[in-house]
Parts: C-alpha cells; sequence; structure tokens
C-alpha cells in the first residue's frame, strides 16, 4: 500500500514521523518495535504452521518411500533419524505455533525450530552423502531457505539461523571426514542460498513494515477531523463510551470541558472562510497541547464546538486547565473586529465534571457542560464555567434510566 498523495511533513503522528525517518535498519522506535512484531506474529504464523505441516507431510513420504524401497536408497539410520527425531521436531514446532499461549514465544519457537530441523538435515545429507545417495544439496538449501523464508523470521533471526546452520554444516562435515572439495562445492551453494534468502527476508521485511506503518496511518487519519487534526465526532462518541466505562469501573471521575469560538459565524463571515480555518487550527492545537495525560483526549464536536475529555484529573489541574486554554487562546491574539467581547478570538467554555459510578448516564455529564457553556455565554463570554454534573438538578437525559444503573 502506497501514499504517494500523502504529505507526510504535515502529519504529527508516531507513524508519520517513522516512516520520515526510515527504518533501514529493520528497527522502529520505542513502541512501534513492540506493536509491529505482534502484528508480525500475527501475519507469519499461518505461513510457518503450513510449512512446517507441508515439510512433515514431505519428510513422511521420503521416509515411507525409502522403506518401501529397501536400504539402498539411503543410509539405514536415516530413516530412523527422519521418523524419530525430525518428524516429532516438525510437528512439535506445527504443534506449538497453534497454541494462542505461545504465540509471544513465536519467534524463539520458530528460530529454534529451524535451527534444529536444519541440523538435523545437514547430518541426514552428510550421512547420505558419504554412501553416494544424490540430491544431497538440494536437501541443505531448502532447510536454509526454509529457515530464511518460510518461517517468518524476523531478518536478523533469519541471517543468525542460516549462519548456525553454514557453521555447522562445515563442523558436521569436517566430523563424518565429506572429502574437502564436496564439503567446500555444499558450503558454498548454502551460503549463496542463505545470502539469497537472507535478501528476501530483507525485502518482505522492509514492505511488511511500511505497510504496517501506512495501514496504521490511514486508520488514524480516519479518525481524525481533516481540518484540525483532533478525533472527529464518530471517534469521540465511541471513546468517550469506552472511557465512561472504564471510569465506572475505576471509580474515578470524568471531566468534559465544552469549547466554542466567541462569534465565529461573524469571524468567517468578515474574514473569509480561509482565515477562518486557520483559526480552528490554531485553537485546536491550544487544546490538543492539553491532551497529554493517558485516556485525556480531544476531538472537533462540530463547527467551531471542541470537546476536551479529561479522566479522573486533580481538583487543581481540573480547574485550572480550561481556564488556561482560555487565556492561551487569548494570547494568540487573533484580530476579531465583529466580536461583542474583544478586538480579538475569545472562547466559551463549560465544564462539567461527573463521576461515572453515581447515578449520572454518559449523556446528562455531556449535558451539564453543555449547560455550563450557554451558561458561560449568558453571562457575557470569554470566560469558563463550572458545573458538577453530581451536585446539579437532574434534567433530560441527566438520570441515567433505572435499568442501567449499577
Amino acid at each position: 500500500m502506497e501514499l504517494p498523495k500523502l504529505d507526510l511533513g504535515s502529519l504529527r503522528s508516531p507513524f508519520a514521523e517513522q516512516l520520515r525517518s526510515g527504518f533501514g535498519g529493520l528497527c522502529f522506535s520505542g513502541l512501534l518495535e513492540k506493536e509491529f512484531r505482534e502484528f508480525h506474529t500475527a501475519q507469519s504464523l499461518p505461513r510457518a504452521r503450513w510449512s512446517a505441516l507441508i515439510s512433515l507431510v514431505v519428510v513422511l513420504s521420503i521416509a515411507a518411500f525409502e522403506s518401501l524401497a529397501g536400504p539402498t536408497v539411503g543410509l539405514p539410520p536415516g530413516g530412523t533419524v527422519r521418523l524419530f527425531v525430525l518428524c516429532p521436531a516438525l510437528a512439535l514446532v506445527a504443534l506449538a505455533m497453534s497454541v494462542p499461549a505461545l504465540r509471544p514465544l513465536y519467534t524463539w519457537i520458530a528460530g529454534g525450530g529451524a535451527t534444529v530441523i536444519g541440523l538435523i538435515s545437514i547430518y541426514l545429507s552428510q550421512s547420505a552423502a558419504l554412501q553416494g545417495a544424490p540430491h544431497v544439496l538440494a536437501g541443505l538449501v531448502i532447510a536454509v531457505l526454509l529457515a530464511c523464508l518460510f518461517f517468518g523470521l524476523l531478518f536478523p533471526v533469519a541471517v543468525a539461523v542460516s549462519a548456525v546452520l553454514i557453521a555447522a554444516n562445515v563442523l558436521v562435515g569436517l566430523a563424518l571426514q565429506l572429502p574437502v572439495n564436496q564439503l567446500s562445492y555444499i558450503t558454498a551453494m548454502m551460503t549463496a542460498a542463505a545470502v539469497i534468502g537472507s535478501i528476501w527476508t530483507y525485502k518482505l521485511e522492509h514492505a511488511l513494515r511500511t505497510n504496517f506503518l501506512e495501514t496504521r496511518l490511514l486508520n488514524e487519519l480516519a479518525e481524525r477531523d481533516g481540518l484540525t487534526g483532533l478525533y472527529n465526532r464518530r471517534i469521540f462518541d465511541d471513546f468517550v463510551q469506552r472511557l465512561w466505562r472504564q471510569a465506572r469501573r475505576d471509580d474515578v471521575a470524568i471531566e468534559f470541558v465544552f469549547i466554542d469560538i466567541d462569534y465565529f459565524k461573524i469571524y468567517n463571515d468578515l474574514y473569509g472562510h480561509q482565515a477562518g480555518d486557520d483559526c480552528l487550527k490554531k485553537v485546536a492545537a491550544c487544546i490538543a497541547r492539553c491532551a497529554k495525560r493517558p485516556f485525556d483526549f480531544a476531538a472537533r464536536y462540530g463547527g467551531d464546538e471542541f470537546m476536551l475529555v479529561l479522566y479522573g484529573p486533580p481538583d487543581d489541574y481540573a480547574r485550572t486547565l480550561p481556564e488556561q486554554i482560555r487565556r492561551e487562546v487569548e494570547a494568540l491574539a487573533l484580530p476579531h473586529e465583529g466580536s461583542m467581547v474583544a478586538r480579538h478570538v475569545t472562547l466559551s467554555i463549560g465544564v462539567g465534571f461527573a463521576r461515572a459510578g453515581s447515578r449520572r448516564s454518559l449523556a446528562g455529564a455531556i449535558q451539564s457542560a453543555d449547560e455550563a457553556l450557554y451558561e458561560a455565554k449568558r453571562s457575557g463570554r470569554n470566560r469558563a464555567v463550572f458545573k458538577d454534573a453530581n451536585e446539579a438538578a437532574q434534567t433530560g437525559n441527566f438520570r441515567v434510566p433505572q435499568r442501567m444503573q449499577g
């Protein structure tokens, strides 16, 4: 997936920042790497399971053919090793990759399984080579490519496994006294296969990392308001529902900060829509800077209205933050000759404070912030009005329906 028309320089997102900085070393910064590895495991598991199962079927087929054809086809102990060592190893790898509880250990299981299977293949192939069996090289090359490509290993792990198998091939060959020219040829071919496999592994992982970042970025953009970069109304409705349920479990309060730009319609008519858009962006930037704590978030509620949601804010923070936003916007000194409050852009702010575990509905808690906002407007605008939803009179959807209580 490509984003040819997307201006990454204008986006504030960890995914966009990683795309801008690049990842030639195949490693992301911070928590992105952990998130990618979980994504990579989910993508690689089905292919790895099928690779292990197909390999198991092939090995069983070879063992069955050898038993039918007689001991002249290969070394007699080879069939025993395939049947009682290699087959169980493949079966265990396939089984381990199918157990959800073992998913966090995928890299170790896949890397270890590929190494064990490769070591067994090296022993069998070189033992057969001493007996003059053909097609020895094909089995070793397949073992290396299996480690690099088919088990879905990360690039550093695939390179490490390939290096171990090449070194083991030399050591086993020397131990079995394989002719030097034959051992050199096999080692050279295995090295070539490892280089080709590693190059493809790098390219595949780089493409997968790019796809991961771009997909996550597109998903994030779909949740954002295109103009301000804040969350859109649809995502706000989803987030706030989940946050309310979390607050009920944790028995903490939520603060809803409803923000409205004073006389914004007049501003738009007076200065034009381009200036209006710039004004919305600057106000949104001030609000976004205040959503810094975990679970806090800001959204464009509609038009020139914004909502900042604070999860379990301390008393001093809950009181000072809305006023801080109002002062920061006022300090921007954006000219507004049509305002009846000041000669610059100002805000009216309504703050609703509610405890999710009380007899209050989410709709009622938001309504309290809405009522506080209109009270701020009726009182002259350019101010913040606070309302404790737990102490306010019941109005509209303010009371939790009897069936929803608790």
